[in-house]
């Protein structure tokens, strides 16, 4: 609560590419231990390009968006940063705060209650219709700071890993024949098939998401304009006495790591079925590149640390209320 009344020593100025980008890349890389995580030392890769690209702008630009940046100054040291990311999902205006990062030594000094209190007035000017930021979920000190400036916790997702430093799964045993069997993915299932996906992957948050689930759609092939985004999807679906009981979405292709999807039932069985549809992909298409799973916290943790993927980051997706 007295971090908001201070006044921090330094001052807040526009992040100038020419001059501001290896600082701020080394300061985000170094806040958010970012070193030893090969997908985020691509984008740490991309944000040098794209801050040489665009120095006369005076913006970095990451996914086709731009940012527009901040940094804080104290001796003509940058010892903070901050962005604002634009975002358009069906005519609302989104504001994503991020990068929020001060080196060790200056924090708890108020320089990030004012560098995020500078963000919220500059996504209000630009009339953004919501206002959002992600927080590791066990930044205590960092979730506070946002509730007492109006952000509120919407829910907590889990980001996993596979990698080749993980094992393969190598269990004849993980899919039940006498319960489960393995199937493609049916017309009809894609009813149950977008219900489990919604659940597990609310649409308040998907403009962030590196997918648009309507081309999950089985007919999305009528649409010549999908071919090549669908040719990159491949769907597994296991089936209890010929019930759909859950699937799995392999979405192939992208730039620093392939992506799984899991449309699952909150139910007894959802350990067994991931089991059935991750050690399938584990034993039989996974090639050993990066990839990524997002799921919501306390969901089928044991079992996604016994196929061998690895808990990357927890988060709280936050959105500004006031």
């Amino acid at each position: 609560m007295m971090e908001s009344v201070l006044t921090p020593p330094g001052r807040l100025k526009a992040y100038d590419p020419a001059r501001d980008a290896d600082a701020v890349i080394k300061l985000i890389e170094e806040s958010f231990n970012l070193k030893n995580d090969p997908e985020s030392k691509n984008v740490i890769n991309q944000m040098r390009q794209s801050a040489q690209q665009q120095s006369q702008w005076g913006l970095i630009q990451v996914g086709g968006y731009r940012q527009p940046g901040y940094v804080w100054v104290v001796d003509d040291q940058i010892v903070g940063n901050i962005n604002i990311v634009s975002f358009l999902d069906k005519l609302r205006h989104i504001a994503l705060i991020a990068n929020v990062a001060v080196k060790p030594e200056f924090q708890h000094q108020g320089i990030a209650t004012a560098m995020t209190k500078h963000a919220l007035r500059y996504a209000q000017q630009k009339r953004a219709s919501e206002i959002w930021l992600q927080v590791g979920s066990d930044n205590l000190a960092a979730r506070n700071m946002y509730s007492v400036l109006g952000f509120e916790v919407i829910r907590r997702v889990n980001n996993w890993v596979l990698d080749q430093a993980q094992p393969k799964l190598r269990s004849s045993g993980s899919c039940d024949p006498s319960q489960f069997k393995l199937t493609g993915r049916r017309l009809g299932d894609w009813a149950l098939h977008k219900t489990w996906l919604e659940k597990a992957y609310p649409g308040d948050t998907r403009w962030y998401a590196s997918v648009n689930f309507s081309q999950f759609q089985p007919w999305v092939w009528l649409n010549p304009f999908s071919w090549d985004w669908a040719g990159n999807l491949t769907h597994f679906a296991v089936r209890n006495e010929r019930k759909l009981a859950g699937l799995l979405s392999w979405q192939r292709g992208m730039q620093n790591a392939d992506y799984l999807w899991l449309a699952l039932p909150e139910n007894q069985d959802e350990d067994a079925v991931l089991s059935c549809l991750a050690g399938d992909f584990l034993n039989n298409y996974w090639q050993g590149r990066i990839t990524r799973l997002e799921y919501p916290d306390g969901r089928t943790e044991k079992s996604l640390e016994r196929l061998g993927f690895r808990l990357n980051r927890r988060l709280d997706w936050m959105k500004f209320k006031r």
